[in-house]
């Protein structure tokens, strides 16, 4: 018994470090975000801001995501909902940095497109993913269910606002002016970087108990005893 206490701590130690990337990873991309906002339409920025902004933008998409997929692989094969949940989220994240990354290095209609499509697939992988931890989140009995309702909230802002921005692009193609463009951008940053505020703080309240709950299930200490053994 002693032996699985010590393995079930060692985990759950593991998976709060892991749940940190994954907040790390969102407030990393809020304070993307905001630079962005500051150089969005303005002349004579050094390239290096430039540069460590979209750094910053990649780092903010990618380490959550990846953070999601690790923190999958800990929990109990039977907990379908939470791992789905984490893996459809993780995937979610990695089209729409695709998405991005196309809106902002190919400036082109036929780029857009392709973008919008990441971005429509990516949203719909994201919020499906964030309504199957919500479910488990309220099958666990834990306090404050309603927390959980933030993060979907969080994930429909996020991707609303990159939509938001790749559509402000096709339509300056067509439809609006530079100027226009810019604030739409802009307004769509915002949204998405309040977005990712909500996503931090919501799996920042509700990542320990997830992590404690899936660690302490019978398969994964029968399995942490045998790893010992």
């Amino acid at each position: 018994m002693e032996k699985i206490s010590s393995y079930n701590s060692s985990a759950n130690v593991k998976m709060s470090k892991t749940w940190f990337l994954v907040v790390a990873g969102f407030a990393t991309e809020v304070v993307a975000l905001v630079g962005f906002l500051t150089i969005n339409g303005a002349s004579g920025i050094p390239t290096a801001a430039t540069v460590g902004t979209s750094g910053l933008v990649a780092v903010g998409l990618l380490l959550p995501a990846a953070g999601m997929l690790q923190l999958r692989k800990g929990f109990d094969p039977t907990q379908r909902a939470v791992r789905k949940g984490l893996t459809l989220q993780g995937f979610g994240l990695i089209g729409l940095f695709f998405g991005v990354v196309l809106t902002g290095v190919i400036s082109s209609l036929a780029s857009y497109l392709v973008s919008a499509a990441f971005v429509a697939a990516s949203s719909a992988l994201g919020l499906a993913g964030a309504v199957l931890l919500r479910r488990h989140y309220i099958n666990t009995g834990a306090p404050n269910a309603k927390t959980v309702k933030y993060l979907i909230l969080g994930m429909a802002l996020v991707f609303s606002g990159v939509g938001m921005i790749v559509g402000s692009n096709i339509a300056f193609q067509y439809l609006i002016s530079q100027v226009e463009n810019t604030v739409y951008v802009d307004i769509g940053a915002t949204v998405s970087a309040c977005g990712f505020v909500l996503a931090a703080l919501s799996f920042d309240r509700i990542g320990m108990h997830i992590a404690h709950v899936g660690c302490q299930s019978p398969n994964m200490m029968n399995r942490l005893s045998e790893r010992r053994n």
